[in-house]
């Protein structure tokens, strides 16, 4: 008989650890010889030394010679150890940013309850990139040294490295790695660009929770090679990772957070090869949890956003999985009314997991169900769905729980389903896992076009772990214009022109010239793919892919948001068959021996219950809200000066508010949320006045204010974090442009060692230097900074005033100049009624400040900053003129933070009571709720640095029927009906009313650049402030003003409602 080859296939499971023997074929036409289902024993290697035993002892029954090639296992310790806090290492960051990103070190967003585990010390050193790979600072080698001297003296040997930007160049990490080899040997390093994407707190958090578990990794996968070489196998060993393919165990040796959701990725990989579907969704239900994701061309398709893990945020590469708490072991609830009828049937969060045995119906003895539990398992079994233990005992369960039962699983199944689908048309659904006897395959799902339980569903997972395929990627930020050649360009563009004949219009000229320059950048933009591509391609066979067989799955350019330019973000992932005969090992014959069988323990203890899923990530809502609660706290009013002094609570609250008021765009208030909480945490004070209060006390001619803002683009600020000087360093060069400068009416007096330039309506300095060393408080040019406030209620830009306050003890007037987010500076209401627009300063984390001394109109303003903001790395902090007594009152949106906290108050009172959290933003806000219901399609572009483009939402629930469009420019601008054939119709809301996206469930805003198919939303319009909706203002920031035509007419969507302050309006 021949030999066959085999490939044996594991899953370690909370519950069972599964295992297969697959003889693979060319073609992926694979062969399954045998399958086990064994219960995962508590030290993992004895439970799949036992599967694989097993499997394999069954596959010789038919196949007398077998020869293992690899043994391929996937598990879920790693990530249960970071959830369970145990054996995990303490861990030091080195992060490299020179002056950037220092006012959020390591660790900032980790919960507190896993810090005093394996918090380690933070070094802020030299280095870091731009997202375009110049240099921030170089790195200095004494620097790291000196670092880790310091280290092991603590001995702490578990390190991580993260550059800012290193995921664009990993130069300097790469050197530093080197460095630390050399100096210190002994201890483990994560580099941050080998295991995350952009985003620099998500990144580094994942690169952490990696270094972590590096010493229970060491353990365990010395268990499993022992495990195997026991049974005499000479065989390479893989791990099974989160995107569907496998890693070398020497590879999960230095990257296990790689692993951490490999479960049900495994089913998703094992459902679309028993089924022989490549593009569709994968439903695999356990015994606590349901998991559903979407395979395109065989693999899951990735998540596009951060995913938490025990609480976590991190950007690892895992599948897009959704988990709901549904599974064999799920508990059925009954609610009846006071008469005893029932009312309605829930199934889970919560199940008896392990504990099913003992807690089900059907398998309680002699028919005694006193200590029994109504489960999901037993209401199958009871609808003949199912054959399973003691069918009888499932008499004693109601009619009416059963069928309710099996229609409540149907819909929660189907709500997830109708979430992941990627168009409007129906998908095939595969069912696998043990748990899928819960679901009437005869009845019609909806979503579904067809559904199928392949043969061998219920070891999906160890067949997915079984199939051998390697992976690449690549994902970076590049400036298109720098591949462009200038002077070809230059010279096309004057045959164009030439050829268009001298009388053509300006209006065609323009046509021609961008027609050409759209080609050029075309060509720009396919060969940064294929370069991404080659670049992904060369990872794949590091990691061991046959190159013959390296093929895109995924591939992506998005332009960045709010900047000029062709800034864009590149991503590629590949895939190829794993190159077997790389290894110099031998393949053996499996021969059978005497092998110690570890026989698992009759009963396992019910314990705590499960409230996380297999990739760590929490579907137990009422911990976060438990979380919540213990910071309620009223607003606290300072009795003697009228101030609202701000808590946890209430930077919660603005959090929430500031993102809905952000209507999609502003970019998102994360990082000042936790900038804030911060400085309150170091015992600093946040303190909100009225504008009312406030001139009580103060001077009003000496006492000015300052309006603060960020500029750049959002996705930049989440990787270049602020180094919380860039808008101290504004406020600091303006007032010296006065009391040095002797600045008056776009002139300076005092031009010593400053270079002015000039252009058309412009007169500004590229860099100014201050030469003033007085405190910001202080007085000058017989003036007084008393004061800031936001340009920008709406985004992230709310925080900074909130910051600035709490660093210079300075009050934040309650108001701002927008009532919301808009994309563009001359859209500030001060400016919009005739305040002057300078002298305004920008400045970044270099210490570099840019002034604008005159201009003949804001919108040059704009125009000016936004172009040197991209020369500052996209990202500076921006002031602008002075607001005196008259622009306060008169030409700002009053009480703007206090709206803001006034809805997020809304959402979390909300969610705590268990009401629906939509409802209470429409009463707080007296709103309108356009419709509730799904993205059904989205289209986008970018343009002049906007993020342009419209999604539709096909209407749910009591909006069945309907359809709405959504058109947005970074922020959503405009909503119309839309028929079902997809016909626009009449126009329901525009600028600049308020037009938010939030989740159906949670009442927590959506952001345009999160966006996709199958979200489900809720609209809601709120009326904007009359300063932003008088004659003057709308055209600024009407319809108009973006490009809309003049039938769009903008009618109030409801009537504004001022509800004053949080705080008093007098004292």
């Amino acid at each position: 008989m021949d030999v066959k080859k085999v490939i044996v296939g594991v899953d370690v499971g909370g519950t069972n650890t599964d295992a297969v023997v697959i003889h693979p074929k060319q073609g992926n036409e694979h062969e399954l010889l045998s399958k086990v289902k064994t219960i995962t024993t508590p030290d993992i290697t004895s439970g799949v030394q036992l599967a694989v035993i097993r499997s394999l002892n069954e596959a010789r029954i038919k196949y007398f010679k077998l020869a293992v090639l690899q043994v391929n296992i996937g598990t879920t310790h790693f990530v249960n150890a970071v959830v369970q806090r145990k054996n995990l290492a303490k861990v030091s960051v080195i992060r490299l940013c020179g002056t950037s990103s220092i006012k959020l070190p390591p660790f900032s967003d980790f919960p507190e309850y896993i810090l005093s585990v394996i918090k380690g010390k933070c070094f802020l050193v030299n280095g870091g990139y731009q997202f375009d790979g110049k240099e921030i600072s170089p790195l200095d080698e004494n620097e790291i040294v000196s670092c880790l001297e310091e280290l092991k003296s603590l001995n702490i040997k578990h390190i991580v490295v993260s550059g800012i930007f290193s995921s664009v160049r990993c130069d300097q990490e790469v050197k530093v790695k080197h460095i630390i080899d050399e100096h210190y040997p002994e201890a483990s390093v994560t580099l941050s660009h080998t295991i995350g994407q952009l985003g620099i707190l998500e990144r580094e958090n994942a690169a952490i929770l990696n270094e972590c578990i590096k010493p229970l990794c060491q353990i365990t996968i010395e268990g499993f090679r022992s495990a195997i070489k026991e049974l005499g196998l000479e065989c390479p060993l893989f791990l099974t990772q989160n995107d569907g393919t496998i890693i070398s165990d020497e590879q999960a040796l230095q990257y296990p957070v790689y692993t951490f959701a490999s479960g049900p990725t495994n089913s998703m990989r094992g459902a679309a090869f028993l089924s022989g579907v490549k593009d569709a969704i994968v439903v695999d239900i356990g015994g606590t949890t349901s998991d559903i994701g979407v395979i395109k061309s065989g693999f899951p398709r990735e998540a596009s956003s951060q995913v938490r893990i025990a609480g976590i945020r991190t950007n690892i590469r895992m599948s897009d999985v959704i988990s709901i708490g549904l599974g064999g072991g799920s508990y059925v609830g009954v609610k009846k009314d006071e008469t005893g009828k029932i009312v309605d049937v829930s199934v889970g969060p919560l199940s008896s997991g392990y504990n099913l045995q003992n807690e089900a119906y059907v398998f309680a003895d002699n028919g005694n169900l006193s200590t029994r539990t109504i489960t999901a398992t037993d209401i199958a079994v009871a609808a003949g769905l199912a054959k399973l233990g003691n069918d009888k005992n499932t008499s004693a369960i109601p009619e009416e729980v059963v069928t309710r039962g099996i229609a409540k699983i149907k819909i929660m199944l189907e709500t997830v389903i109708d979430q992941m689908r990627f168009s409007g048309e129906e998908m095939p659904v595969i069912f696998v896992g043990g748990g899928s006897i819960l679901v009437d395959m005869k009845d019609k799902i909806n979503g579904a076009c067809q559904t199928l339980t392949p043969e061998h569903y219920d070891v999906a997972n160890a067949v997915g772990a079984a199939l051998s395929q390697v992976s690449g990627s690549f994902d970076h930020i590049i400036n298109l214009a720098e591949k462009i050649d200038a002077d070809e360009l230059q010279k096309e563009l004057v045959m164009a022109k030439l050829a268009s004949g001298p009388s053509i219009s300006a209006e065609d000229e323009r046509f021609v010239e961008e027609k050409v320059r759209k080609r050029y950048l075309e060509q720009a933009r396919n060969q940064a793919l294929e370069e991404s591509f080659q670049k992904a391609k060369e990872s794949a066979i590091l990691a061991g892919a046959k190159p013959e067989t390296v093929t895109i799955v995924e591939k992506s350019d998005v332009a960045l948001s709010y900047l000029p330019g062709n800034a864009t973000r590149i991503k590629v992932k590949v895939v190829g068959d794993l190159q077997v005969d790389m290894t110099d090992k031998e393949f053996s014959l499996y021969c059978e021996k005497e092998v110690k069988i570890y026989s698992p323990p009759e009963k396992v203890s019910e314990g705590q219950k499960q409230t996380v899923t297999a990739s760590g990530q929490s579907f137990d809502s009422e911990s976060e809200m438990s979380s919540l609660l213990s910071i309620y706290s009223e607003p606290h009013i300072d009795t003697m000066t009228g101030e609202w002094i701000l808590s946890e609570w209430d930077i919660e609250c603005i959090s929430i508010g500031a993102g809905i008021l952000g209507c999609g765009g502003g970019g998102s208030p994360y990082i000042g949320r936790i900038l804030a909480l911060r400085c309150l945490r170091e015992g600093k004070k946040i303190r909100v006045t009225t504008p009312d209060i406030f001139y009580e006390k103060a001077h009003i001619q000496k006492d000015v204010f300052l309006i603060n803002a960020f500029m750049g683009a959002p996705l930049i600020c989440i990787e270049k974090l602020q180094s919380g000087n860039e808008t101290i360093a504004a406020m600091e060069c303006m007032m010296d442009l006065f009391q040095t400068g002797d600045f008056n009416e776009g002139v300076l007096g005092n031009t010593e060692n400053v270079v002015i330039k000039e252009e058309t309506g412009l007169t500004y300095i590229d860099d100014y230097r201050v030469s003033s060393t007085k405190n910001l408080t202080s007085e000058f040019s017989n003036k007084r900074l008393a004061a800031v406030l936001s340009a920008e209620i709406g985004g992230m830009n709310s925080f900074e005033p909130l910051l600035v306050s709490a660093e210079l003890n300075l009050p934040v007037v309650d108001c701002d100049g927008m009532g919301r987010a808009f994309p563009e500076l001359q859209m500030f209401s001060p400016l919009i009624y005739g305040m002057c627009p300078y002298p305004s300063t920008l400045a970044d984390d270099a210490g570099r400040r840019a002034v604008v001394l005159k201009c003949d109109e804001p919108k040059r303003l704009e125009n000016h900053f936004r172009k040197v903001v991209v020369e500052m790395g996209c990202s500076a902090a921006i002031v602008l003129s002075f607001l005196n007594k008259e622009d306060l009152m008169n030409k700002t949106v009053k009480y703007s933070l206090s709206r803001a906290w006034r809805i997020g108050s809304a959402v979390l009172k909300a969610r705590t009571r268990n009401e629906s959290p939509v409802h209470a933003i429409i009463r707080q806000e007296k709103g309108t709720l356009l419709i509730v219901g799904k993205i059904s399609d989205v289209l986008r572009e970018t343009t002049g640095g906007f993020n342009r483009g419209f999604l539709n939402i096909e209407g749910l629930e009591n909006y069945q029927g309907k359809y709405l469009s959504i058109e947005f420019q970074n922020e959503f601008l405009l909503a119309r009906n839309l028929t079902a054939g997809g016909q626009l119709s009449s126009v329901l809301v525009c600028v600049p009313d308020l037009i938010s996206i939030v989740d159906s469930d949670t009442g927590y805003p959506i952001q345009t650049e999160d966006i996709r198919y199958g979200l489900r939303v809720t609209v809601i319009a709120m009326a904007a402030s009359p300063m932003m909706t008088s004659e003057q203002a709308l055209k600024f920031v009407g319809p108009q003003a973006f490009g809309f035509p003049e039938d769009v007419k903008y009618i109030p969507v409801a009537e504004y409602v001022e509800y004053g302050p949080v705080g008093p309006t007098s004292l």
